[in-house]
């Protein structure tokens, strides 16, 4: 059943944007709309959603926010990240933010045209360089915002101090859904930090990669409270599917 969070439509958080601050998805980026298809991938990626909803529903509060986390790189997060938030959009129902928080390896700007991995971005917010409103894009033809890691080099942590409670408390206030690409949980403090000032955190494994003991390490961390579910990666899949179904 399709729910929804609130009756009325949350204030965006910045002016109407300009062509040059729309992206589109290029076109061999492996996302799920929600017009496709029944598949098994769109429904593992509409059931996990549909899950995420059903928490915040009785919550009744805007800015649920949720940190997307792996045991290690190449789980495949940061396109779990921007499927499962373009699922919650709903198409243009409900105004979700992804936000980038690994801004050691960016990866979210390679699934965008134009591809601007100088854009401003979180990291700038973070040094006062720029603000949310002037660093977010919008996604063309949804309702889904992106602000991107942002350019150069980044020394230090940035992600586990004041200013980043204060830029999640501001997009909190906007969105009614944040969802955070986030480090590798077992690398870097700052993806123990960000899931700890979430709501809820979803873990991504890589079948044949993620060891045991990684995974029960990052499970360790985050808490039974926090984890909402893991998506298992490059699965094999049975042929049939949902062929025999619909």
């Amino acid at each position: 059943m399709d729910m929804s969070l609130r009756t009325e439509r949350p204030p965006r958080i910045h002016r109407e944007l300009a062509a040059s601050r729309r992206v589109q998805l290029s076109e061999d980026a492996p996302v799920v709309s929600h017009m496709d298809k029944p598949t098994f991938v769109a429904e593992q990626y509409r059931s996990l959603a549909v899950q995420i909803e059903e928490r915040i529903s009785p919550l009744g509060t805007r800015g649920y926010t949720l940190t997307v986390t792996s045991p290690e790189e190449g789980a495949g997060k940061t396109l779990t990240s921007l499927n499962l938030a373009l699922t919650l959009t709903r198409g243009e129902e409900r105004r979700v933010l992804l936000l980038e928080g690994d801004l050691w390896r960016p990866q979210l700007h390679t699934y965008f045209v134009p591809e601007r991995p100088d854009r401003p971005g979180l990291q700038q917010v973070l040094e006062r360089g720029t603000t949310v409103a002037d660093a977010v894009v919008t996604l063309e033809g949804s309702s889904l915002d992106v602000l991107l890691a942002g350019a150069s080099e980044v020394s230090g942590d940035l992600m586990s101090g004041r200013r980043m409670s204060e830029v999640l408390s501001e997009v909190r206030a906007a969105y009614e859904i944040v969802v955070i690409d986030s480090p590798p949980m077992t690398l870097l403090a700052s993806a123990r930090s960000l899931a700890a000032r979430s709501d809820g955190v979803v873990m991504v494994v890589r079948a044949g990669q993620s060891k045991r003991h990684d995974i029960e390490k990052t499970l360790a961390a985050l808490g039974p409270e926090k984890l909402i579910g893991a998506v298992l990666n490059f699965a094999p899949i049975s042929g049939r599917g949902y062929r025999g179904y619909y």
